[in-house]
């Protein structure tokens, strides 16, 4: 027989307490006194929560490390030993929809990519890694590689709808309108009269027109401006003037390269010798070297006399000229020969036409006159343009 227990009076159960709350705190006093360490530090616990898997905000930056127990979890989650290439596929899979809707799509790329290398087997899940990856790439603007994963993901699933429609919308951005059309009328007859590629394929033919209307439109432009340079060309070459313009194949047809006539002075750039009626007109530079000043004049007309321009230029006296040495008529005239660099005169009282037309002169890139002071015709002394390279004809 069990011996009953015998009830304890108050007085034993206080007795009792007493020696237990002793006993506890000499065991307690016993212990070392040693500093806590196993958990977080007082100081940083916040930072250290804020790494734990169960507690993160937010994922780390590109090149961050990550955090021990993040690292061990991924291992676990990604170990080919403890998965099969599909659950493989699938985590990345997964992954990269979760950075898709964060918008980090180069990271949701790199997942899908991830995925994609597994080769699981799973058509399904294949096509799907292609067409999330395609819609990565599109949001990136990267149209071409877009299309391509569109491609694919189609090809693993021939009645794959939503790849069809992004191919298409590739097919839109790229200018592709012949193959975007064809991706469209494909999907349609698959499911009939789907709303997203009945619009696509309104968009991809009005694109395909407005195209081919510009390209019209081109075409007229660039026949009328190569008549342009050919009625250019003739003119120049019956007035004799020699500018150094070649012809050059372009493909099949011959062009003329017209740099040799192109201005070259920052203010002159744009404004290439033109005809009005049946006049050359000129952009023309003058320079005025004893004081490295320059004038412009961007339309000259071939019939126009020097002194016209010059009465007009120095109708006041220039604020550099400061000894009132240049004026219409103290003002000599020069222009360079190309090759041999002697310099011949130019009467100011003649055309433009009759100085380009003389067989000293080659025209190249922007006409232009040295002008120097009758009070400083020695100017050159001295220059690399020495006195005995002027010629003394006169016109």
């Amino acid at each position: 027989m069990t011996e009953q227990k015998k009830d304890m009076s108050e007085e034993e159960k206080h007795q009792l307490a007493l020696k237990l709350d002793q006993d506890l705190e000499e065991f307690i006093n016993s212990r070392k006194n040693t500093p806590y360490s196993e958990g977080w530090k007082e100081e940083t616990w916040e930072q250290e929560m804020e790494q734990h898997p169960f507690f993160m905000k937010k994922l780390p930056e590109e090149g961050e490390p990550l955090p021990p127990l993040l690292e061990a979890f991924q291992q676990l989650k990604y170990d080919p030993d403890e998965n099969t290439t599909e659950d493989l596929a699938l985590a990345y899979k997964n992954d990269g929809n979760f950075n898709f809707k964060l918008k980090k799509y180069r990271f949701a790329i790199a997942n899908y990519t991830e995925g994609l290398k597994q080769k699981c087997g799973n058509v399904e899940l294949e096509a799907n890694l292609y067409l999330n990856r395609a819609a990565c790439q599109f949001h990136l603007g990267n149209y071409r590689s877009s299309l391509n994963d569109s491609l694919q993901a189609a090809k693993l699933k021939p009645d794959y709808t939503k790849a069809i429609v992004r191919a298409a919308q590739c097919c839109l951005q790229l200018k592709r309108y012949a193959e975007g059309l064809k991706w469209c009328d494909y999907g349609i007859r698959l499911k009939n009269s789907d709303p997203a590629l009945v619009k696509l394929r309104t968009e991809l033919v009005q694109g395909q027109k407005l195209e081919e209307r510009n390209k019209r439109k081109a075409e007229i432009a660039e026949k009328k401006e190569q008549a342009s340079i050919n009625e250019l060309v003739n003119a120049l070459r019956i007035r004799s003037i020699a500018t150094g313009i070649k012809g050059k194949r372009d493909g099949g047809k011959t062009t003329l390269d017209l740099s040799s006539i192109e201005p070259c002075h920052p203010a002159a750039i744009g404004k290439r010798v033109h005809l009005v009626g049946d006049a050359l007109v000129w952009p023309v530079l003058f320079l005025y070297p004893e004081y490295g000043e320059t004038d412009f004049v961007q339309e000259f007309h071939e019939d126009s006399c020097f002194m016209d321009h010059l009465q007009m230029m120095f109708e006041e006296s220039p604020l550099w000229d400061l000894e009132k040495k240049y004026n219409p008529t103290s003002i000599r005239m020069y222009y360079e020969h190309r090759e041999s660099g002697k310099l011949y005169v130019v009467d100011p009282n003649c055309s433009l036409k009759e100085v380009l037309s003389q067989k000293t002169y080659f025209f190249f890139t922007c006409i232009s006159f040295l002008c120097v002071s009758y009070y400083c015709v020695f100017f050159f002394k001295g220059t690399s343009f020495k006195a005995e390279r002027l010629d003394s004809s006169v016109w």
